[in-house]
């Protein structure tokens, strides 16, 4: 006759504070950074694409900034098809949602203040 596993808590201890420490990584430090570096980083790869050859059209401009809007978004993507990695996923998209909201935000203000001081 066979017994079911005895119940060990101390296991679903550490899968829920292995689960927590994915959201709190994942939100709080990677998917800031992400929704800070990657729009730089097209920012400057598009600017670099940008040369007298091409008459210093935007286009590339434009795509590397759309490219880094939306890679903050599409990365943590492929971590939500995994149950070990998907705290990970969540965790990074909110954070690099809400840091994009709340920049985007900060941007708008300045963008209005600025346009006051100057009428």
């Amino acid at each position: 006759m066979s017994y079911p596993p005895p119940h060990d808590p101390y296991r679903q201890q550490t899968e829920r504070s292995a689960k927590l420490v994915g959201y709190l990584v994942g939100g709080l430090v990677i998917g800031p950074v992400l929704a800070v570096i990657c729009p730089v980083a097209g920012l400057s790869v598009g600017s670099g694409l940008s040369t007298a050859d091409n008459g210093y059209d935007g286009t590339p401009v434009a795509v590397g900034v759309v490219l880094g809007l939306l890679l903050p978004l599409l990365i943590p993507v492929p971590l939500l098809f995994g149950r070990g990695t998907r705290p990970w996923g969540v965790g990074i998209l909110i954070g690099a949602a809400l840091t994009m909201i709340i920049l985007g935000g900060a941007c708008a203000g300045l963008i209005y203040l600025f346009t006051q001081a100057e009428s």
